[in-house]
């Protein structure tokens, strides 16, 4: 169920919305961690760079102010992690050089420009070819670092102050703190998206659970239009063409009932005239004409009218339906047993459905003799399949037998008084239902009718 669950998720709209929204704030995290990675670190090699400059300064004044015996001393106490320095008698080879932090240096130590300072600012891995060797056997070497500052300063007495500054690597990443803010904010965006979600997604879950109120022909209120402009466009459409089937529906049945009452008085007058006539065959063949169409007429006015009710839905056991169908043929003489899977409360029109399956088992003892009931019950939809051992119908001719008034006499008896109405009936109340009626040939022999309908 979990499984099943979480694949629903997935595929609904929440679902997929919010995992794009988590997925963009995870990203615009990520990218936003790394800018201000990179900002933090150019913002401190600044600092750094200025912080350096100004410890050379004072090391460099300090160099020149006291005796010889006591630089080696002075450089130890000066170096750090980040510092190197280092006394020589010759100075770098001129590279790319730094001019802004050259006469930074210059103005602090109010150097004559005959003195050389060499500074470049560059970052590259490792310490140049004239860094310190002493500082290449420190017992703590930093991890590869960048180098920020590197260059040489002289000395009044011509020695080299070498220096170089290395940068700082330890970068934060995604500490506790970051994980628990992104997580806090996550939690907050998908509260607030599932909220909108759901107040943009219900007027849609009415509109689906109406459509398919409708599909079975459920007399049913509008849907109160809210949500968005285009949602509630969405239902201020399927408002009115509900309201407009529901009208076309109605004036068919109307005319439809109208037209049979009113080819009544006709049949009836030509049925009195048809008295006066005199004895013969002409005659029979008259009355016998005149009656199927008064059978013809009363069984269509019949149904128009039982259609016009909109019998309301409601619940009713299913097995309990067919059991009592199938009794009442049994105690007229006929073989009919049914053969129930498992309980079942459907919802639905008794009277259209028991009139409908009324039809289809009474065509089934009448042209087959022996019928076997099955009810199958599915999670999504209930099967009941009508077997008889009759003689079938031609493939060609499974769906013709759906037509009103439409009979096959290669496959039906004539002498049973039918117009041909009772599947034509049975598949409209079916379909009233959402549901399918479909006939085919046993393998076996006889028919099989499935009939379908959803849960």
């Amino acid at each position: 169920m979990g499984i099943k669950r979480l694949r629903y998720w997935l595929g609904s709209l929440t679902g997929q919305v919010i995992l794009v929204a988590l997925g963009v704030l995870l990203l615009i995290q990520l990218v936003g961690i790394q800018i201000y990675r990179m900002e933090r670190e150019e913002t401190l090699g600044l600092v750094n760079s200025r912080f350096t400059l100004q410890r050379l300064i004072a090391v460099t004044r300090l160099l020149n102010q006291s005796p010889p015996g006591l630089h080696a001393e002075i450089l130890r106490a000066s170096r750090s992690e980040t510092l190197h320095l280092h006394l020589g008698e010759s100075g770098p080879e001129p590279g790319d050089r730094s001019g802004n932090f050259e006469r930074i240096v210059r103005g602090k130590l109010d150097y004559p420009d005959r003195l050389n300072i060499y500074i470049s600012a560059e970052s590259s891995q490792g310490l140049t070819d004239w860094a310190p060797r002493e500082h290449r056997r420190h017992p703590h070497p930093p991890r590869r670092p960048d180098i920020r500052l590197r260059g040489a300063i002289e000395l009044d007495d011509g020695r080299w102050l070498s220096f170089t500054s290395l940068s700082d690597r330890d970068v934060p990443g995604w500490s506790a703190r970051a994980i628990l803010s992104f997580i806090v904010l996550a939690a907050l965006l998908t509260g607030l998206m599932i909220w909108l979600l759901q107040r943009t997604i219900r007027p849609l879950k009415k509109l689906a659970r109406q459509a398919e109120r409708l599909g079975r022909g459920d007399k049913a209120e509008p849907i109160t239009e809210s949500g968005p402009s285009e949602i509630r466009d969405t239902l201020s459409a399927f408002n009115r063409m509900q309201d407009r089937l529901d009208r076309f529906v109605s004036d068919r049945t109307r005319m439809l009932a109208a037209i049979s009452h009113d080819l009544r008085t006709p049949i009836t007058t030509l049925q009195l005239r048809c008295e006066f006539l005199p004895e013969g065959e002409d005659k029979q063949k008259i009355q016998l004409g005149l009656k199927r169409m008064e059978q013809m007429l009363n069984a269509t006015l019949q149904f128009a009218r039982e259609d016009g009710l909109a019998e309301p839905v409601r619940d009713l056991d299913l097995p309990s339906l067919l059991q009592s169908l199938c009794d009442d043929l049994q105690d007229n003489g006929h073989q009919v047993s049914l053969e129930e899977q498992a309980p079942v409360i459907y919802r639905g029109r008794p009277t259209a459905l028991r009139r409908a399956l009324q039809n289809l088992l009474d065509n089934g003892v009448k042209y087959g003799g022996t019928v076997e009931v099955r009810l199958q019950v599915e999670p999504k939809q209930v099967h009941i399949s009508i077997r008889d051992f009759g003689p079938g119908i031609p493939v060609a001719q499974l769906e013709e037998v759906f037509k009103p008034f439409t009979r096959l006499d290669s496959a039906r008896n004539l002498d049973d008084g039918s117009i041909g109405l009772g599947l034509a009936i049975a598949r409209t109340l079916i379909h009233q239902h959402g549901g399918t009626l479909v006939l085919d040939n046993h393998p076996e022999g006889g028919l099989l009718v499935s009939v379908q309908l959803p849960r």
